[in-house]
């Protein structure tokens, strides 16, 4: 279910985060696009992840995450701790809304029609009373800020993302039915079933609402259903044979009553049972292979796992086995040489049996030393009793043999302790650094997780809207010192925060007229290649006045919006907004243009003074014309790789008939626009090129122009371009 709502989540543009653990990143290849931290539910670091992350509402997948194996007896203190840790997390970091998703098996020995939200659950399951105790915890966290909703599901089906995840009751169903020709009873006669796109929708509408008028929530799902209509369904529509189970048929019957949550939340389950159905056995069919071969690797990992589990234990009995008779071949080694050679005079002094007892406690612990203290003390009562033709009660009665047994006790017990210290002496401090270890690695974990958030919000404000940090990054294209390359650019900066596809740009060329320099999209391109200002008086008074044209008229030939751009008081750019929402036309889409004509204004005045700092590295002194490398590089740059039919722009030749460089220049400065560029091939070429902003197709109206006022001149081809 999780993997359905986070692509639900993702559609609605929401921003995701998941604690999850084991296989996260591989969903998240096959998932959209969302931020996964894996570190244990239960662990302190959700802390800082909600700290950070600030969420607005926080699901507790509770019945619905089946990462949960309840058949383990751990699961249901690691479910509790969970729970209660993002509880507790969620409300000291106010987070606005805690989701807890529950099922209707809580009620399980209260089965009946429609359960409403009044009827108290009667549970007969340890997972059942663990969901229910899960619910009352929820509840207790409610206020102070945060609101906590409960929503009990029927039984949730639909076809499974990921082979390797846990098949729901109804996929099992089609799953034994294809393998064994057999279905496991869903321990009910009949059941409300929800399909889980449905019961996505369910989550959502509840994320969305913003005062839940209760807690707790019963969705209903599209129907009820049975065991034998699925044996049916399967029979008929599938194309199974299968048989009931004697299990199947049970009298018990289970709905939820969820008109509450319909009235309130508008909602309506959308999936019929049989579409359900057929989606679900359609994964099921497809992937039966791989479904196999997972089954029957779980079950040869289960019977390796018990095999393990039996040598195991066959080990440590051996173990134990090995101790006890080490410990009597110790024994019976020191009887037969206390025997053999305790009497005699070398080896008067020495005490066999106070060796063994020191060697046991040292080798094998307090309990076998225990052992060794009375193996020891019987072996010295049997020679004592073969030495001097005693019996046992005047042999035990003596003080030395007392005396003996409490000192061989008493050494054993110290040599026993002090060795037993210095082992957990030892395995404190493996502890110790096992938990430096831990902490170090939560630290690691943490730290990468912060950096992870840094760069979602980083991302996030970049990113939102028109941000300060969307409109900064998107604007910092605009560092380039060329100022066409600027007003080139400045369409997609224009573009990308306005929000509007079509976007052109005009230049200022002679008297009124602007000539057209670029735009975004092919449609924006068709506009006219020259427009006279004079002609459009609404345009060109807001325009001199340094303000946005916004035009509110429908059906007319001028722009949705137009902006100014000027230098030294001179109006020298028209960017043109063409086909936007009517509903852009506002005050705030006004002053937002604004300033970004102020910024690209900034950033060609910029331009305008790097070049003219560098006009001497660039032009002929005292001219416009481009020393030929300058000039060269910028042809290269129109052209290069563009074909004749497609060129933008036209080379044009000028014969200099002995004018001078100066004069020519002079005599051109009236003739070509300012985005023209005028320079020579080579410093002793007689000719002057013009590269015109104008296909080769509309460079006559050039060269004419050109010709009438006394230079000749031509359009040629340059060889190599």
């Amino acid at each position: 279910m999780m993997n359905h709502l986070i692509e639900r989540l993702y559609r609605e543009k929401c921003d995701i985060y998941t604690i999850a653990g084991r296989r996260s990143k591989e969903k998240a290849a096959k998932l959209p696009h969302h931020s996964i931290f894996e570190f244990a539910t239960d662990g302190q670091d959700v802390k800082y992840i909600i700290q950070c992350v600030q969420p607005d509402t926080v699901i507790f997948m509770g019945a619905q995450d089946d990462a949960f194996d309840w058949k383990d007896d751990m699961t249901a203190s690691a479910f509790g701790s969970q729970l209660i840790n993002a509880l507790f997390c969620c409300k000291t970091n106010q987070v606005g809304h805690f989701i807890f998703l529950s099922t209707m098996s809580v009620f399980g020995k209260n089965c009946g029609e429609a359960m409403t939200e009044e009827t108290e659950p009667e549970t007969d399951r340890i997972k059942d009373m663990i969901l229910y105790n899960g619910e009352c915890l929820c509840k207790l966290y409610e206020g102070g800020g945060m609101k906590v909703t409960i929503l009990r599901f029927p039984l949730v089906y639909g076809p499974t993302h990921f082979v390797y995840e846990k098949l729901n009751p109804i996929e099992e169903m089609f799953f034994d039915a294809k393998k064994r020709g057999s279905i496991k009873s869903a321990g009910y006669g009949s059941f409300m079933t929800i399909y889980v796109s449905d019961a996505v929708d369910a989550v959502y509408k509840t994320i969305m609402k913003k005062n839940c008028t209760q807690n707790l929530y019963h969705v209903e799902g599209k129907r009820v259903t049975s065991n034998e209509e699925l044996v049916d369904f399967l029979t008929n529509e599938a194309g199974i044979s299968v048989s009931a189970s004697p299990g199947e048929k049970k009298s018990k019957k289970l709905s939820l009553n969820g008109t509450k949550f319909i009235e309130e939340f508008r909602y309506s389950p959308l999936i019929d049972l049989e579409e359900g159905l057929k989606r679900t056995g359609k994964f099921v069919v497809n992937h039966y292979e791989e479904l196999n071969e997972k089954e029957l690797t779980a079950e040869e990992r289960e019977q390796k796992r018990e095999s393990e589990q039996f040598r195991e234990d066959l080990f440590t009995i051996l173990r134990k086995g090995r101790k006890i008779i080490e410990n009597i071949a110790l024994f019976a080694l020191a009887l037969f040489v206390t025997y053999q050679f305790g009497s005699m005079d070398m080896f008067s002094g020495v005490d066999f049996m106070l060796l063994y007892v020191l060697a046991a406690a040292a080798a094998l612990g307090i309990g076998h030393s225990v052992l060794a203290v009375v193996l020891a003390t019987g072996g010295n009562l049997y020679l004592r009793m073969l030495e001097t033709g005693q019996g046992i009660s005047a042999a035990v009665s003596q003080y030395s043999f007392i005396f003996r047994f409490l000192f061989y006790f008493i050494v054993a017990i110290m040599i026993s302790y002090s060795i037993l210290r210095y082992k957990l002496s030892m395995k404190e401090q493996d502890e110790q650094m096992k938990d430096l270890q831990e902490e170090y690695e939560l630290i690691y974990d943490v730290n990468k997780t912060n950096v992870e958030i840094k760069k979602v919000f980083e991302d996030r404000l970049i990113n939102y809207g028109d941000s300060i940090g969307k409109i900064y990054n998107i604007v910092s294209e605009l560092d380039v010192l060329d100022p066409e390359k600027i007003a080139v650019a400045s369409l997609g900066v224009v573009q990308k925060i306005m929000n509007v596809e079509d976007v052109c740009i005009y230049q200022a060329g002679q008297g009124e007229y602007f000539h057209f320099i670029e735009a975004t999209t092919p449609d924006a391109r068709n506009m006219n290649k020259a427009i006279k200002l004079l002609d459009y008086p609404m345009m060109k008074q807001a325009l001199n006045t340094r303000d946005i044209f916004v035009n509110h008229q429908v059906g007319t030939e001028l722009p949705r919006m137009a902006a100014p751009i000027y230098s030294e008081n001179k109006l020298i750019y028209i960017i043109m907004l063409w086909n936007m929402e009517f509903e852009q036309l506002n005050t705030y889409q006004k002053n937002l243009f604004l300033v970004l004509a102020k910024i690209i204004t900034s950033s060609l005045e910029k331009g305008y003074q790097y070049e003219e700092i560098g006009r001497q590295q660039k032009y002929y002194e005292n001219t416009n014309v481009m020393f030929p490398e300058i000039f060269r590089q910028q042809i290269v740059e129109k052209l290069k790789d563009v074909s004749y039919e497609q060129a933008e722009y036209s080379v044009i030749q000028i014969n200099m008939k002995e004018r001078s460089l100066e004069e020519l220049s002079d005599r051109l400065k009236s003739l070509v626009r300012d985005e023209d560029k005028i320079g020579k091939m080579e410093d002793e070429d007689e000719f002057v090129y013009i590269l015109a902003h104008a296909s080769y197709s509309d460079s006559a109206f050039v060269v004419n122009k050109l010709n009438k006022n006394g230079i000749e001149s031509k359009a040629v081809i340059i060889n190599g371009i």
